[in-house]
């Protein structure tokens, strides 16, 4: 999943559409991208600044997604692949290559709102914010 999926599992009110699809998916079918954590977690650092106690219910709301769906890793194979598929593209998208990497050495399918992002990557992707 990517970073804002995660952020909508964090509010306090999802998507609903969203919720259904989520729903409907058996847990050990869904993983979070490391990457995309560790994008939500720099975005609590800069939280933590000015609205700490906020901060830190989305910390533990992010732990809970974490413990409930588990982490796809950017091991070596993705980082390899990785190296490859950035070639010739945007530096605005590193992190989305790094999670597209992730789930193609894995023949996974990335969630995503902004689908449009990882098209240039050759990855299957759902938008589970279109579904009712």
């Amino acid at each position: 999943m990517d970073a804002n999926i995660i952020w909508e599992l964090c509010r306090p009110k999802p998507h609903k559409g969203m919720l259904n699809w989520i729903g409907g998916v058996p847990a050990d079918r869904l993983s979070l991208s490391a990457v995309a954590v560790c994008e939500i977690q720099a975005d609590i650092g800069i939280m933590l600044e000015r609205d700490t106690a906020n901060a830190e219910e989305l910390t533990s709301r992010l732990d809970r997604g974490v413990a409930s769906y588990g982490v796809q890793p950017m091991d070596l194979p993705a980082f390899r692949e990785w190296a490859c598929l950035k070639h010739g593209k945007s530096d605005a998208l590193i992190e989305d290559a790094m999670i597209a990497t992730a789930a193609k050495v894995r023949r996974l399918t990335v969630a995503a709102r902004k689908v449009c992002d990882f098209r240039v990557f050759g990855v299957d992707i759902l938008d589970p914010f279109d579904r009712e």
